[in-house]
């Protein structure tokens, strides 16, 4: 999830997200709530919260897809959440 036009030689830490998506999918534009949730290697300073987001959204639509054979269309962030994972 790194992004190209940066570069930083900080190591790279290990992060948990979490998000869940509000949409409407299929023909009847039902009102549908999707989710995950994962780990990621990031280094500090490389990407955005914003990018983040957007790719993991992005993410979320294609599971989505792939699962159900359905669009999952003018998705909302209902909750979205990343942290470094040690505590």
């Amino acid at each position: 999830m790194t992004h190209p036009d940066r570069s930083d030689s900080a190591p790279a830490v290990e992060y948990h997200w979490i998000i869940t998506l509000d949409g409407h999918a299929g023909a009847d534009q039902n009102q549908v709530t999707v989710g995950g949730s994962g780990t990621e290697e990031i280094r500090p300073g490389s990407i955005t919260r914003q990018e983040i987001c957007d790719t993991l959204t992005e993410q979320i639509k294609d599971e989505f897809l792939k699962r159900t054979g359905t669009l999952l269309e003018n998705p909302n962030v209902l909750f979205f959440s990343i942290e470094p994972n040690q505590l």
